[in-house]
């Protein structure tokens, strides 16, 4: 059986895994102050509101009757004490005969009239000298005061007063009357005490009754308050229980579920904008649901479009790596052909040392060129833009040398000079990747010499023994001059495009120098 929105705990609205964590209770806390804290945590907050409601309301209206039964015990013991007083004093009046002449029948008849009275207990009579003359009742032999009061020497006063009664005390006076022959009036003489014990059960139960019909009026209104309450707190509870519920259905993924618009004004405003949110996310749902169709359709003809562009990129490069693999045989069948002839014509004895340099460079060169063709029909490498780097001792010395015997052929032809300057402090050998090296310093000579119409150009190799190197390594510089056309300063950092070309010439005898550390760039 299910139980009403504002019924159900908060446990079966939110799930488990969405509730709040429990704060963390210390475990030297008193008991009952730990259970008033879980029943805080997990009961409802109309719950909350009727327990406090309830308490409150029972303590003002035990609050109210015990100060109304005050009020009246009040009014009616300032009575009572008034009905004793009286009392005591009509007896005191009635019993001089009986003290005068110590006869206790004369008094019986008036003490027996007053214990007639309502909650008059007990009575005594005792004479001035404490002597018990007549006693009726459940009179005790009472502590009395020793002498009256001045102001109650005439009057009734209150002797003593306990939890259950008072005992009032009255002097009993002789009562002269003038004769003609008392030529002055005779005073009063004190004769003794009447001592009266009045119950205060009329008090008990006049604050009792007070207290109960104040109680039962007060608790009254108090039930209609409670009710009242609750009725308001159900009005509050139940809207806030059915949107908390319509909110799960939409996590839930009920995008159908509505809050019902009830309760207060102000609930039922939230309701109406929950309704609206849920209605505007419907409708943005919807818009993003065409849209996404929308791109899965733009993707899937993209996705066609691309495949067919690689398709044509693959065959486009098969038929690259196709002409290449051809290429390479046409290119190394003569290049073979002309180191093997310059290797042949070494042999020859007759030759001289100039010829024989030729027959060198020759051979140097193609080695060189045939080191090129390899690298570009390595497409795997070429394609990944990785190159990598093959180091080997190289006899650094005798590498640049050949490098400057390759390139002073093209020097010579256009009457340039090309001096090469070696540091005496280079290493003999080196480890380093000799077709990299050999390929970079031939592009710098071959563009240096390429411009150079007019003097000459220099190449230069030092080591820098200050660098910050590892151990065991070297930084080398390689600088190369020439009185060639000069670039401007601002070119200089476009130098390392492969496009780049060097401004119109504005002087012959202009030079530039280009020095690299270790890793050289070049500048067509």
């Amino acid at each position: 059986m299910s139980l009403p929105l504002d019924t159900q705990p908060p446990s079966s609205i939110l799930r488990d895994d969405d509730a709040p964590p429990p704060p963390p209770v210390a475990a030297n806390r008193p008991w009952l102050l730990r259970a008033y804290v879980r029943w805080l945590r997990e009961a409802s907050f109309r719950r909350h509101l009727s327990v406090a409601v309830t308490i409150g309301a029972l303590t003002l209206a035990l609050l109210i009757a015990a100060v109304n039964a005050w009020q009246g015990g009040l009014q009616v013991r300032g009575m009572l004490l008034e009905q004793g007083g009286r009392v005591a004093a009509n007896l005191a009046s009635n019993s001089s005969l009986a003290l005068l002449y110590a006869a206790a029948d004369n008094a019986e008849e008036a003490v027996r009239s007053s214990l007639a009275f309502p909650d008059v207990m007990g009575i005594e009579i005792r004479d001035t000298r404490g002597r018990l003359l007549l006693a009726l009742g459940s009179a005790r032999d009472l502590p009395r005061s020793a002498t009256p009061p001045v102001a109650a020497a005439s009057d009734p006063w209150l002797d003593e007063e306990t939890e259950d009664s008072w005992a009032f005390a009255a002097p009993v006076w002789t009562r002269p009357e003038p004769t003609p022959f008392d030529v002055t009036m005779r005073p009063a003489q004190l004769l003794g005490h009447v001592r009266v014990i009045q119950s205060k059960a009329t008090l008990h139960r006049t604050q009792t009754s007070l207290f109960l019909s104040n109680f039962g009026v007060a608790l009254l209104f108090a039930t209609l308050f409670l009710f009242a309450v609750r009725f308001l707190a159900l009005r509050l509870t139940r809207p806030l229980a059915a949107l908390a519920l319509a909110m799960e259905k939409v996590e839930r993924g009920d995008s159908d579920a509505r809050a019902p618009a009830g309760g207060p004004r102000d609930i039922a405003a939230m309701a109406h904008t929950f309704n609206r949110m849920i209605a505007a996310l419907q409708e943005r749902e919807a818009e993003l649901g065409a849209h996404r169709d929308h791109l899965e359709e733009l993707v899937r003809e993209r996705t066609l479009e691309l495949s067919a562009a690689k398709e044509r990129a693959e065959v486009a490069s098969q038929a690259k790596s196709q002409f290449l693999a051809r290429m390479s045989h046409e290119l190394r069948t003569p290049l073979n052909a002309v180191m093997g002839y310059a290797q042949i014509l070494k042999m020859d004895n007759g030759l001289t040392p100039k010829q024989r340099n030729g027959l060198y460079i020759i051979h140097s060169s193609g080695q060189h060129l045939l080191t090129l063709i390899v690298d570009i029909l390595d497409l795997s490498r070429i394609e990944a833009g990785k190159a990598e780097l093959r180091l080997a001792p190289v006899d650094l010395i005798g590498r640049l040398n050949a490098v400057a015997d390759i390139v002073r052929v093209m020097a010579v032809d256009k009457q340039s000079a090309l001096d090469l300057q070696l540091h005496p402090s280079l290493p003999a050998s080196v480890l380093a990747d000799d077709k990299r090296l050999s390929q970079i310093l031939l592009n710098l000579l071959g563009n240096a010499v390429k411009f150079t119409h007019v003097g000459g150009v220099t190449l230069r190799a030092t080591a820098l023994p200050g660098a910050e190197t590892l151990p065991g390594h070297v930084m080398l510089r390689f600088e190369v001059q020439d009185s060639g056309v000069a670039s401007p300063r601002t070119r200089w950092s476009g130098c390392s495009s492969p496009s780049s070309r060097p401004a119109t010439p504005s002087s012959a005898s202009a030079a530039r120098a280009w020095a690299w550390p270790s890793a050289v760039s070049w500048c067509a």
